[in-house]
């Protein structure tokens, strides 16, 4: 392990009492320590403060009024007195080797400014196939890889747009890196796919590593926010036009980012026509740069825009499968 940095957990937390203890119990039971462990409570209102203070010393505890998990984040990584930083969410759970395998990349190599882990993905009916297992084949071909770890992975911003397998939780950068990017931007509060604003800001101005070993595990219930797909698509339109306008090096890229835009649009409209939500399915129709032109898109386009008595018999008859709509 290098003596070269040392590193610092923040774990922010909103109304998890009845999880953060294993979140905890993770972090404390890493073959190698923490340097530190933070928890920033974004204002719960469950027994999450109780908690956390049976744990004493162990661990830090920043408590302030509900403002976002980007706030929460950026705040533990403020408080933090470490050189480099790791995320991990309230409801996810640490390998006990994670934290030595960090450190082991970090010392490896100590040119990458953020490193992202592989994980597992869970539900209470058990583990999933992990993450790196479902991306494309080719996702990491080019990169040059070592013992359990990949850097240098070729055109990186592209090959996120079309398969993103990184999350905060197992996350881990240099506290400086952090802040020249600015972290997390708090704008994006209660917007789907939050954290992919950050990444692709980290990708266009830092080196990336990825933990290919998957040693987190990260806990899908119905509380989270990746459970409502149009949530999520809505989200990530947004933060995709706001890349190209802000972020640098994203405008090289505008091409395939615009096409990926379109396609959510898409995949956004057919979802909120198949609910029922017809607000929801003219505004993103409405936002369309070009519309689609196929006869499924514009039968439902004229569904939507009917009158109510009528849309609604139109809608159920489609649905049924019958319109092949």
């Amino acid at each position: 392990m290098s003596s070269l940095h040392t590193l610092s957990l923040v774990i922010p937390s909103y109304n998890r009492g009845h999880l953060i203890d294993e979140t905890i119990a993770s972090a404390l039971n890493q073959e190698t320590p923490f340097d530190e462990i933070i928890v920033v409570d974004d204002g719960s209102t469950d027994d999450t403060l109780s908690r956390l203070e049976r744990y004493g010393d162990r661990i830090t505890v920043i408590a302030s009024a509900n403002a976002g998990v980007q706030k929460a984040r950026n705040s533990g990584v403020a408080a933090s007195r470490s050189s480099h930083v790791v995320l991990c969410d309230s409801d996810d759970l640490l390998h006990p080797a994670f934290c030595a395998a960090v450190h082991r990349a970090m010392a490896a190599e100590p040119r990458v400014d953020i490193w992202y882990s592989n994980f597992i993905p869970f539900t209470s009916d058990g583990d999933q196939a992990d993450k790196l297992a479902q991306a494309p084949a080719d996702f990491l071909e080019g990169a040059r890889c070592g013992d359990g770890y990949c850097t240098e992975i070729p055109d990186l911003y592209r090959r996120v747009l079309r398969y993103q397998p990184f999350f905060p939780s197992g996350s881990a950068f240099s506290k400086r890196f952090y802040e020249t990017v600015g972290g997390y931007d708090a704008r994006f509060n209660r917007v789907g796919g939050e954290d992919f604003e950050f990444l692709l800001r980290a990708v266009c101005r830092g080196r990336l590593g990825y933990l290919t070993v998957p040693l987190v595990r990260v806990r899908k219930h119905d509380s989270n926010d990746s459970r409502d797909t149009l949530r999520m698509l809505q989200g990530e339109i947004r933060i995709l036009e706001h890349s190209l306008q802000t972020h640098p090096g994203a405008a090289q890229h505008r091409q395939q980012v615009q096409a990926v835009i379109h396609q959510r649009r898409r995949e956004a409209f057919d979802i909120a026509y198949a609910r029922g939500d017809f607000s929801s399915a003219k505004e993103t129709a409405a936002e369309f740069e070009n519309l689609p032109t196929d006869p499924k898109f514009q039968l439902k386009r004229v569904i939507t825009a009917c009158p109510p008595m009528v849309r609604n018999v139109v809608w159920r008859w489609s649905q049924s499968g019958s319109s092949g709509a």
